[in-house]
């Protein structure tokens, strides 16, 4: 039993750094990037109350709350406007 949990903790270590690179977005053209007023829309749109926009590794920060009135983290790609991670108000991702 012990090797299997060891063996499951070593994949998880393993797949961290991978996940976390995934979360970068790569997008260095700023002259591509969609608007913060159209990705505002965008997320109003869906639901969110945006209440602030910020930039963190290449990728757009939304910061808000969702249409149940849940904090929100929101990291999007800054010329599609896709999720690419998601916190909660809790922490846990999404």
């Amino acid at each position: 039993m012990s090797k299997l949990l060891m063996s499951a903790a070593a994949v998880m270590m393993l797949a961290a750094p991978a996940f976390a690179e995934e979360m970068k977005c790569d997008v260095p053209d700023q002259t591509t990037w969609m608007s913060q007023d159209d990705l505002t829309a965008m997320y109003v749109e869906q639901g969110y109350d945006v209440k602030n926009i910020k930039i963190d590794e290449g990728c757009y920060e939304i910061y808000g709350l969702d249409a149940n009135g849940e904090r929100v983290e929101i990291y999007v790609d800054p010329v599609t406007g896709e999720p690419v991670d998601a916190m909660s108000e809790e922490g846990s991702d999404s």
